[in-house]
């Protein structure tokens, strides 16, 4: 069920986002999926033009990191400003900026010849040793449809999900409505919640078993997360396998709960972080395969993105999101995005049938980005950044 966009953020929410992207001011706005409202926060950047450190300190923050192979880094937002709080330090500072990001998005979509040949390099492998690769690519769209505009449709189509939209200096934009959980804490300070989130078909479906590539995908998530808590002598828990929805395509879930001590939440977050879900395994051999193979960085696309507050760590790998960056098109003034997705193969794994699966995951957040009087076009090589 669809959460109306106005309901989610207030007109001063909305103009304290506007305000942020035109003066690169790092901010988040955000949704958890128990949340019918948005939270907006906001902190200036440190002398060094970086942003705030997300997992220190006695403040709320929001956090948002790359992809493990593209160079590991986590940049943070912490809530030193609200919409208010914005809104009053420009009034009262009206020439304040931030620093602006060298981050970009690609102008050219992944080639499918480019994903093809990448599918036949890591599948080669696969059918002579077993194992899982995660192979992932990119759309790149331009729209004159406002960023604001488009996040927030997408986060009315998704409320199940943690919803963001932010900027830092380390990511540039990103927006996301991902459904796959990494780690929650709550009020118990000895239990955490995960989930297994693998298997991928379309949601119209007329099939009720699962096939047997889907099931075992699912199992290597299963059984590595299971391992790494108690690797942490945490007391694990496997809930029954169940589905989730999430846009065009369901997926196999299963719920993991663990229990013990979690004085380091942070060494337990880096050990999950990334899953076979999105990295593959055995986990190593996959990241090496992705960096090798993939023809783009995937910046901060399958990298970890969320919010530690007074109710606990609320941590989310970073699925079904955007890249976005102001731009020019032929006299129009708009945005480009970067929409990813990815799939996982295994040794039974058919190239379209891979290729089709990425682009009903891309399909909610690229219809987002239409209206009636939008201009879109895929592949902007003519298209000019704003700085």
């Amino acid at each position: 069920m669809s959460v109306s966009k106005d309901m989610l953020t207030t007109p001063l929410q909305q103009e304290a986002a506007e305000e942020c992207l035109r003066r690169n001011i790092p901010f988040a706005l955000y949704a958890l999926p128990s949340d019918d409202k948005c939270r907006f926060i906001a902190s200036l950047p440190d002398d060094d033009g970086k942003s705030q450190p997300s997992h220190t300190g006695s403040r709320d923050s929001f956090f948002i990191s790359r992809f493990m192979a593209d160079e590991p880094y986590m940049a943070g937002i912490s809530d030193s400003l609200d919409e208010e709080g914005i809104i009053n330090l420009i009034a009262s500072r009206p020439d304040i900026k931030g620093s602006p990001t060298q981050e970009r998005p690609y102008l050219t979509s992944t080639r499918r010849v480019s994903y093809m040949q990448a599918f036949e390099g890591m599948t080669h492998r696969l059918r002579k040793e077993g194992g899982k690769v995660v192979l992932s690519r990119h759309e790149s769209i331009f729209t004159t449809r406002g960023l604001l505009d488009s996040a927030l449709d997408y986060f009315s189509s998704s409320p199940s999900t943690f919803r963001y939209l932010c900027f830092t200096p380390e990511t540039g934009i990103w927006a996301g409505a991902t459904p796959e959980l990494l780690l929650e804490t709550g009020t118990d300070p000895g239990l955490i919640r995960t989930m297994a989130l693998a298997g991928t078909r379309p949601r119209d479906t007329q099939e009720s078993a699962w096939d047997s590539k889907n099931l075992l995908e699912h199992n290597i998530v299963v059984n590595f997360i299971s391992e790494i808590l108690q690797s942490h002598s945490l007391k694990v828990d496997v809930g029954q396998l169940t589905e989730v929805s999430a846009g065009a395509v369901t997926h196999l879930c299963t719920p993991i709960t663990a229990s013990g001590d979690l004085s380091d939440i942070m060494s337990v977050i880096n050990d999950l972080n990334p899953t076979p879900a999105v990295a593959g395994f055995p986990r190593d051999k996959a990241i090496s395969e992705i960096d090798y193979f993939e023809t783009h960085q995937r910046r901060c696309y399958s990298g970890i993105v969320g919010v530690r507050d007074s109710r606990g760590w609320h941590v989310y790998v970073n699925l079904r999101c955007a890249m976005a960056a102001r731009a020019t098109l032929n006299g129009n003034e708009g945005w480009i995005f970067n929409i990813y997705a990815g799939g996982g193969l295994m040794p039974d794994s058919r190239p379209d049938d891979e290729w089709d699966e990425t682009d009903r995951k891309m399909s909610v957040l690229r219809a987002s980005l239409q209206s009636a009087s939008s201009v879109i076009e895929t592949n902007p090589t003519e298209a000019t950044f704003i700085h």
